[in-house]
């Protein structure tokens, strides 16, 4: 009897077993599994390798598949382990949610979305077609689904995303269980890694955009190494993070990125050095290269590539309302209200000499001979101010610091040219995103 079977890409994560299980059901097919699966997958099924049924991808007759569904991926060179059964020229079916590539396996039908994680597609479609599933498996597919979109708080998660997450929650799934497999649990291995690429890790600066490059060299391949990068970028704050890893004896360079800005797209930057993922997470791996060589080349990388975030420039308000240090506060008091702002900087002789705000006011209110004393009396000396060139997300990160709710944009001379207020950039937080 002729089967149809579901495979995903190497070493696969919780989103792609999610997706075996899901479009297994979908499509009453043979889950397989490859030859490595990451580490969180491996402690999932150690538990669980009974309730979820998967098959060794060597065990099944290629003869006998008349179709192959693919989830979450679509490169061909990921699929190594299934050359095999491709090779039969079956009928091919896609699930996936990557940009696609040169190498992509030609499909009879494909539904690429850009969700932020694969298996929504699948679950969209089980829910639709009113399949039900059981807790264990709804379970596993919320599991996926944390994992891919980071516990749904990822840029790149959708509101089919949580539409997905609920529907899961309706059939059954344990967030309970969710959580107690999504906690970090590093192995040996994992912990010398984190721990040699936190001592190496430099920031990297291009078009104002500060880019971590962390260097390691290990004796074997270490699982979960993605995980390890992933917790660098977070531990250090950083908007994006390249993680060069050397396998010696296994003679190949793994480069892991990971970026937490919309400006920094890792699928398109390791695309160029022969790799893939999307704009969050994307890696490639080199063979036969030694470290030094493809942290020269990571390096030209970067400086290389346009990144084009939205700078305090694009959002800054000109030209700036401002009052003499002479002014009195009662005569600022109007001033604020006829402009409908809530802070102003203050000049002396043409130069920047503090700034005040609504909440200075409201403390001088309190005394109405303190009304009219000058501004000079009340103003913070001590400014927070910016560059026009810099990123608006290190504008946010300076106000919230500072808890201040205006940045006056200074040119290179120190001059004033223009003002970033609290409100300008929640205009741009919540601005509604492209589809």
């Amino acid at each position: 009897m002729k089967k149809t079977v579901v495979i995903t890409h190497h070493n696969a994560d919780l989103d792609a077993l999610a997706c075996l299980i899901a479009a297994g059901r979908l499509h009453d097919a043979l889950p397989l599994r490859g030859s490595a699966v990451n580490p969180m997958v491996q402690r999932y099924l150690a538990l669980h390798k009974d309730e979820v049924h998967l098959s060794w991808y060597h065990e099944v007759d290629p003869a006998l598949i008349e179709r192959v569904i693919i989830v979450d991926v679509r490169d061909a060179r990921r699929l190594s382990d299934y050359a095999h059964i491709l090779a039969t020229n079956p009928e091919v079916i896609v699930y996936d949610h990557h940009p696609a590539c040169a190498h992509d396996v030609p499909a009879a039908h494909a539904q690429i979305e850009p969700t932020g994680a694969c298996v929504t597609l699948l679950v969209e479609k089980l829910r639709d077609r009113k399949i039900s599933v059981p807790a264990v498996e709804a379970t596993l597919m919320m599991l996926g689904l944390y994992a891919d979109t980071g516990r749904l708080s990822f840029a790149s998660t959708t509101a089919r995303d949580l539409d997905a997450a609920s529907w899961l929650l309706r059939q059954g799934a344990r967030l309970a269980v969710v959580n107690r497999y999504l906690q970090e649990a590093y192995s040996p291995e994992q912990q010398g890694l984190l721990v040699s690429l936190l001592a190496s890790c430099e920031e990297i600066t291009h078009e104002a955009v500060e880019i971590a490059v962390a260097t390691a060299s290990v004796p074997d391949f270490v699982r979960g190494a993605s995980t390890v990068v992933q917790r660098v970028m977070q531990m250090g704050g950083h908007d994006a993070i390249l993680g060069v890893i050397a396998f010696e004896k296994k003679q190949r360079v793994q480069i892991i990125g990971r970026s937490s800005v919309p400006y920094v797209d890792m699928g398109e930057l390791l695309k160029q050095l022969g790799g893939g993922g999307h704009a969050g997470a994307a890696a490639c791996t080199l063979k036969k290269s030694e470290l030094a060589q493809v942290l020269k080349q990571v390096r030209a990388l970067i400086t290389s590539t346009s990144l084009a975030p939205s700078r305090v420039s694009d959002m800054m308000s000109q030209p700036v309302q401002t009052v003499d240090h002479r002014c009195t506060l009662g005569e600022l008091e109007q001033l604020l209200g006829v402009y409908g702002i809530r802070g102003v900087p203050v000049m002396r002789e043409g130069e920047l000499a503090g700034m005040i705000s609504v909440r200075d006011l409201e403390q001088a209110r309190r005394s109405e001979e303190a009304m009219s004393l000058p501004v000079s009396s009340k103003m913070s000396l001590e400014v927070v101010s910016i560059a026009p060139e810099e990123p608006l997300e290190d504008a946010m990160a300076l106000m919230t610091r500072h808890d201040i709710g205006r940045l006056p944009v200074l040119d290179a001379s120190g001059h004033m040219i223009g003002i970033l207020s609290r409100h300008d950039l929640l205009r741009t937080l919540y601005r509604a995103r492209s589809p």
